[in-house]
């Protein structure tokens, strides 16, 4: 009973056959399939494919952070005796979280005769859409504290002292954007920032302020071939979870919605990348129907901020 019966149970309860020539893996996961689908997530999507990606292990990515020394460097004689500096460090943790989805592929479309792998792509290209802005929602905008299952976003991990504040600290009608405050969060960020990301709108004011003060507008190609406006030789990616709806109280962002202010971030990768535990991959699943055949599709990942120093953000943008 070596037929197409016997692959179907072999795919289901996920065992080697009874000669051992033939293993579940083999007929579920080809091993393109999980190229197939990192792919599927990086196509037309510049900013994962710009912020660098590391690879952690254990539960979380943890960095110790060392706060300014209180001796510090000193000028001295030649026969002075050089004074310890007593640096105090602070251990920080990035839980990895889990982003996952499932999809199913029929019976009846495996029976037209494409080979699975092809089959797979098509139903997780439909997937991958909603995958990939779910991780950029997280990257953005995650809350690991309104949400436990998310880790936190640029949103929270660029703290209050590293804002910019469009209207001015306090004024919670917030105010435009102007290139004297992008000049500002650009200075803010203390290394070398390599990347700005914000919403299309807050682009196109960009753009209008440049060709209003007769300023030559800069474009890059980045990583994966796109050509991206450059502002001072910074890439600048659009994401649509930098919204326009934000409220705003003068001080910080306190939603997403009901509002219409907008953020700016300042990113510098080196001190900032994604720590991946487990990259893109897919599981196949026991079947539970004749109709379909099932999968996960999940990654393990963090939000790593080495020194928040090297970023910076402007909020309560107004226009």
């Amino acid at each position: 009973m070596k037929g197409k019966k016997m692959v179907d149970i072999y795919k289901a309860l996920g065992m080697t056959s009874v000669d051992g020539s033939l293993m579940a893996g083999d007929i579920l996961k080809q091993p393109e399939i999980d190229v197939i689908i990192g792919q599927l997530v990086d196509y037309k999507n510049p900013l994962r494919q710009n912020l660098v990606r590391k690879t952690g292990e254990g539960s979380a990515w943890i960095i110790n952070r060392r706060a300014v020394g209180e001796t510090g460097a000193q000028w001295i004689l030649d026969t002075d005796t050089i004074q310890e500096d007593q640096g105090k460090y602070t251990q920080v943790s990035f839980t990895y979280k889990t982003l996952g989805a499932k999809g199913k592929v029929t019976r009846k479309l495996q029976a037209v005769g494409r080979s699975y792998a092809n089959i797979l792509a098509d139903e997780i290209e439909a997937q991958a859409i909603d995958f990939k802005n779910t991780e950029d929602l997280g990257i953005i905008v995650g809350d690991a504290t309104a949400n436990a299952k998310q880790f936190d976003g640029l949103k929270i991990l660029i703290p209050v002292s590293q804002a910019i504040f469009a209207g001015g600290s306090g004024v919670a009608a917030g105010g435009a954007l102007t290139l004297s405050k992008m000049d500002q969060v650009v200075d803010k960020a203390v290394y070398g920032p390599d990347m700005i990301i914000t919403s299309r709108k807050i682009r196109r004011s960009l753009n209008a302020l440049l060709q209003a003060n007769q300023r030559f507008i800069d474009k890059v190609e980045i990583k994966g071939g796109f050509k991206v406006m450059a502002y001072n030789d910074i890439p600048i990616y659009t994401s649509t979870n930098c919204v326009d709806t934000q409220t705003y109280d003068g001080f910080t962002v306190t939603a997403e919605t009901g509002g219409s202010k907008s953020s700016l971030y300042v990113v510098d990768t080196e001190q900032t990348w994604i720590g991946v535990l487990t990259e893109v991959s897919i599981m196949p699943l026991a079947k539970s129907s004749s109709q379909f055949d099932e999968f996960d599709l999940f990654e393990d990942e963090a939000l790593v901020v080495r020194n928040y120093l090297g970023n910076a953000k402007i909020i309560g943008i107004t226009g």
